[in-house]
């Protein structure tokens, strides 16, 4: 235990990458969670693992491969958010259990489609072969820019589309850049650590912290704060191995960055619940 935390600087990649990649995935959850598609989030991350694994099984190596087919499979999901004649929800549902069973289907082949798909779920930094000058980062660094960039637009299109196509125009193509940053960005995450990684960052944080703060900016920056808290937090703890008997037991990095996201957003949440409770007795007296 103690050599693996003296030696934490060999896992600075591994650090960085995990930090980077969550914190941009929780400001992005943040319209996400605001226009209530974290079930579209969950269904997307599913389609993105698959699409990966397509990628393995045909031999389509590039790292940006999986993006390009992960960019074509969201139109179908998209073209079913659009349309007012099918129940969105179970269409979803649907389409999750479909990519997860295609997921399978693959898995029954073996191979390199085999080892992906056993780890797209949960994943591991700790083991991920990134290097801090992978295209991977160049393409999260790039879809951070663009959703900033666009940020006004995306959420005035969330809102108050109606009143945006008459004072501005059609917002197709701002909708389809705003999803087209979201897939790339869940590509790299789901590809490099994990579909349980990727939901766990681009729910919990603003899920936790949006009761607490109104205004976007300096929601934007709690959440990324949150998110690399949770994540420094986490990768530390699955280098302090469990002793059981003989034998030291150390706990899976992305899990663990999991589990403890989730259990900030719990104490989070428990504190507000708290102070309220406190507030309101105080003014009934």
């Amino acid at each position: 235990m103690t050599n693996l935390i003296q030696s934490w600087e060999l896992f600075l990649p591994q650090i960085l990458l995990g930090t980077i990649l969550g914190s941009v995935l929780s400001i992005m959850g943040i319209l996400i969670v605001l226009r209530k598609l974290s079930f579209f989030g969950v269904t997307l991350s599913q389609a993105v693992s698959f699409s990966v694994a397509v990628c393995l099984f045909f031999g389509w190596n590039g790292e940006l491969v999986p993006i390009l087919l992960s960019s074509i499979l969201i139109l179908p999901l998209l073209a079913i958010k659009r349309s007012t004649s099918i129940r969105e929800d179970v269409v979803l549902g649907i389409l999750f259990v479909f990519f997860s069973s295609a997921s399978q289907f693959l898995l029954s082949l073996g191979g390199n489609v085999q080892t992906h798909i056993l780890a797209s779920y949960f994943g591991d930094i700790l083991t991920s072969q990134v290097r801090l000058n992978s295209p991977y980062l160049i393409v999260i660094i790039f879809c951070l820019v663009v959703f900033l960039s666009f940020f006004r637009r995306f959420l005035y299109i969330s809102f108050d589309s109606d009143q945006y196509r008459i004072q501005v125009g059609r917002p197709v193509l701002y909708e389809i850049l705003f999803f087209f940053v979201l897939v790339a960005t869940l590509t790299v995450a789901v590809n490099l650590l994990g579909t349980f990684y990727s939901i766990s960052h681009l729910l919990v944080p603003v899920f936790a912290l949006l009761p607490f703060v109104r205004s976007l900016r300096i929601l934007a920056v709690a959440v990324a704060l949150f998110s690399m808290v949770g994540t420094w937090i986490g990768f530390f703890l699955s280098l302090v191995g469990l002793k059981i008997g003989e034998e030291i037991i150390y706990f899976p990095t992305s899990s663990t960055i999991v589990l403890v996201l989730i259990l900030l957003a719990v104490l989070t949440l428990s504190v507000k619940k708290l102070i309220s409770l406190k507030t309101k007795k105080i003014a009934d007296r």
